[in-house]
């Protein structure tokens, strides 16, 4: 990472006392991981820190140290909180809207404000941007963050919320966005520490009935278009009344989408229980790019992992769109 650019976040972080941590709605592995790691490394040094989201932390992370002390926001409670903090932090995210309720007590308020994130397209509303696409993860990120600043950052908390980050983000280190540096960062989380076996227990081996029986019904209507190329799992609502699965249960159900032999994009377009609101998660492989896809739907992400989200609608005329859009992208790069 930029030199300067450690050097300014480091400079932002020391003279604040008062921080305040966030990241995205529906967060993931990371955006928790990171968030944590930071407030145990903060609060060491002395400093008033709190996590606030917008979501609750998903069942599945609630193993994580710290967990049980992250609040959701609501504006009657913590507008004051976040006017009066010094330094705001946002991690895995550089788009305001994705803090959902957060953003616009974000937007006005006049603390410092530091972004440390690895997708691409930052948008421009914070002080200082650690940002680096070419990572695995944000996890990855704040371990290098924390190496320069020093102190006492090796830690078992510390590196269980990391180790959890990067293993979430990679799909544990099988995706494209692994490299060698991930697996030093890696080794020396573990050195520190971490129970691989029971980490791999609490994030892979702990699902619900319900998540179950919503895989196995979506699985069964998976469908391949464009001859193939395209892999498609698709959940109406009625999936999640039938199943009585929640949201939080497709998290992960995108990889699915690529399991198919040819498959070079694959869709999981899911209509929301609550709301209605359609989520669709874009992946692929054999060197497609899937962000600027994504963006066209309103969305971002990573270049091979990729995500936009629709206001509620007729689901079939949505996929249709999709799928049509999607193999009109696809033969850009094979014909």
């Amino acid at each position: 990472m930029d030199r300067d650019v450690i050097a300014s976040a480091q400079d932002l972080l020391c003279r604040s006392h008062r921080v305040i941590i966030t990241t995205h709605i529906h967060p993931d592995g990371d955006g928790i991981g990171s968030a944590l790691a930071l407030q145990h490394y903060l609060g060491s040094l002395g400093k008033e820190v709190r996590c606030l989201l917008h979501s609750p932390v998903p069942a599945t992370l609630l193993f994580l140290p710290g967990a049980d002390t992250i609040l959701r926001y609501q504006p009657d409670c913590h507008a004051a909180v976040l006017a009066e903090a010094d330094a705001v932090v946002i991690v895995d995210t550089s788009e305001l809207r994705r803090l959902g309720a957060v953003a616009e007590v974000v937007e006005q308020a006049a603390a410092s404000k530091l972004v440390i994130d690895h997708h691409l397209s930052p948008q421009p509303f914070a002080d200082v941007y650690v940002v680096d696409p070419r990572a695995s993860a944000t996890g990855e990120l704040v371990w290098q963050l924390l190496q320069r600043m020093g102190g006492a950052y090796r830690t078992p908390e510390i590196a269980l919320c990391l180790y959890t980050a990067i293993v979430t983000d990679t799909g544990s280190f099988a995706y494209s966005n692994t490299s060698a540096q991930t697996h030093r960062t890696i080794a020396e989380l573990v050195d520190i520490g971490v129970d691989i076996p029971w980490v791999h227990e609490q994030l892979f081996q702990s699902w619900s009935l319900a998540r179950m029986h919503l895989l196995g019904e979506v699985l069964a209507t998976m469908e391949l278009h464009d001859d193939g190329r395209i892999g498609v799992l698709v959940v109406p609502q009625e999936a999640f009344h039938r199943t009585g699965a929640t949201e939080e249960d497709v998290e992960g159900l995108a990889q699915y989408t690529l399991s198919v032999r040819g498959v070079s994009v694959g869709l999981l377009i899911v209509e929301l229980p609550q709301g209605g609101d359609i989520k669709i998660s874009f992946r692929s492989r054999m060197g497609i790019p899937v962000h600027d896809l994504a963006a066209e739907f309103g969305g971002g992400g990573h270049e091979y992992a990729a995500g936009a989200r629709l206001p509620p609608g007729d689901l079939r005329q949505v996929c249709h769109r999709l799928i049509e859009r999607t193999a009109a992208y696809l033969r850009e790069f094979m014909p």
